[in-house]
């Protein structure tokens, strides 16, 4: 029997999180169309982004500074989950006018929002970013694999053709990492407002 969290399906959520782990993309033409996946879709949104903003905090919490490590987890994990669920939200926007308005293609921005929201799922990995020797690789593996997935469900939204959704994908989330990037704070580390592989800029 499913269980129900306020009229949310969790066990359908789970069900369709593993899929994903196991690169079962036939999912985003599952949700896009399916109203009741908004909520879970922004629920995972929050918790990968989350994870994503911890494991940069562990990272650095391993290394041998003299930051202050409790403004670091208010800044970088907290701060900059919710700078970073801002700049998706607008980045999901910039993806939405880039295959409407420049490409003329279709794209609903509700099923946008939805696949989108299961697209940030891989940012979850970037909790292990903590593992000595596999820092690195870690953060680029969450990030390449977000914005992979982030196109296949892009993909599945509108007719554009690839490359096209390729482009529209690509400046969305650009926005993201440019503007996440540069709220990195070389002076004071422990105030940078991004989160996990964006911490690697003060070193």
């Amino acid at each position: 029997m499913m269980q129900q969290a306020g009229g949310m399906d969790t066990t359908a959520m789970m069900q369709r999180i593993r899929r994903l782990v196991m690169l079962d993309t036939t999912v985003f033409d599952e949700v896009k169309s399916d109203a009741a996946s908004t909520v879970p879709a922004g629920i995972i949104a929050v918790v990968s982004t989350l994870l994503f903003g911890l494991g940069g905090w562990l990272w650095y919490q391993f290394q041998d500074y003299n930051y202050k490590g409790g403004q670091f987890f208010i800044y970088s994990a907290i701060l900059g989950t919710i700078v970073s669920l801002i700049l998706l939200g607008i980045g999901i926007a910039v993806i939405y006018v880039m295959l409407t308005q420049v490409f003329r293609a279709r794209a609903d921005i509700n099923e946008l929002i939805r696949v989108m929201g299961f697209a940030t799922a891989p940012l979850a990995i970037g909790i292990l970013l903590f593992v000595p020797g596999f820092d690195l690789g870690i953060g680029v593996l969450a990030v390449g694999t977000f914005f992979g997935a982030s196109f296949i469900a892009v993909q599945s939204v509108t007719d554009a053709p690839s490359g096209k959704a390729l482009v529209a994908t690509a400046a969305g989330l650009a926005v993201w990492a440019l503007v996440l990037s540069l709220l990195v704070q070389g002076d004071e580390p422990w105030k940078t407002m991004a989160p996990n592989f964006f911490v690697f800029a003060p070193r």
